[in-house]
């Protein structure tokens, strides 16, 4: 690097000739200017990346990446989604992600973080009011709605790391808080809330991931009525609608707000 340098300033130094004209050297101390600002602007946009992770927050460009990455999980699942295909779709170069996040994980986890700060905008603890029992059921209601706003929301946000999806720890953090001051103890308020957040994300990822009745080969729906009649009529009825979804869920929760209650 320092090798560089000198040689850079030994060319700069070598066209300074005493005996050139004005204008000769003003386009050299140009040059020069031109050169030193490229260089200030290169290495200001990477302690603007970096400043931005250290507090939390995020650039223009890497916002229109996840944006571009959310848009695509239509089109291509989450397993299939491939830095290639947004780097694709925002006219990059593949490569030029790496800029911006440092592998596919860490793009997953702000894509986490984008899916549930839409829904958990303004996180809230339970009102004192408020039962422990209705409040952990609206939460995870808002919860499922979260993930269920984007395909394959549910396991976005189920693999994702509480850092840096922040609103994922929050609802964490809440859920506690809000089960420990309605007097239930600590341990028992942590493995509650744990259960209804880990049944959540598996009732949405198999929400989002099963068949769906439309797609159920006609002759594999014979099968099932012919030798799984009681299986055939719960599915049935189970993806009738969203409606019937929603009902299922909410039983679920149920299911373990009351045996928390017994515990």
């Amino acid at each position: 690097m320092l090798k560089k340098k000198v040689n850079y300033a030994g060319r700069v130094a070598k066209r300074f000739d005493p005996e050139a004209s004005e204008a000769e050297l003003e386009a050299v101390r140009q040059a020069v200017n031109e050169r030193f600002e490229r260089e200030k602007a290169r290495i200001n946009k990477r302690l603007e990346k970096q400043l931005a992770q250290v507090n939390g927050g995020l650039n223009n460009r890497q916002e229109a990446i996840i944006a571009a990455a959310l848009e695509l999980l239509g089109n291509y699942g989450l397993s299939d989604l491939s830095l290639r295909d947004i780097a694709k779709k925002m006219d990059l170069r593949a490569p030029a992600l790496y800029w911006y996040f440092k592998n596919k994980a860490e793009l997953v986890d702000y894509m986490a973080e984008a899916i549930l700060s839409k829904e958990f905008s303004e996180e809230k603890v339970r009102e004192a009011d408020q039962s422990w029992q209705d409040w952990l059921a609206a939460y995870m209601l808002k919860l499922r709605k979260a993930m269920l706003a984007f395909p394959d929301g549910g396991r976005v946000v189920a693999g994702a790391h509480l850092s840096p999806t922040k609103t994922l720890a929050q609802i964490f953090e809440d859920g506690q808080s809000s089960l420990i001051s309605s007097g239930l103890e600590e341990e028992h308020a942590f493995y509650t809330l744990m259960t209804a957040i880990q049944f959540t994300f598996g009732f949405v990822i198999e929400e989002q991931s099963g068949p769906k009745e439309d797609g159920i080969r006609p002759e594999f729906q014979k099968v099932m009525d012919t030798n799984y009649p009681n299986l055939a009529a719960v599915v049935r009825k189970f993806q009738a609608t969203p409606a019937a979804r929603e009902r299922a869920f909410i039983y679920g929760i149920d299911l373990i707000i009351k045996g928390a209650e017994q515990a």
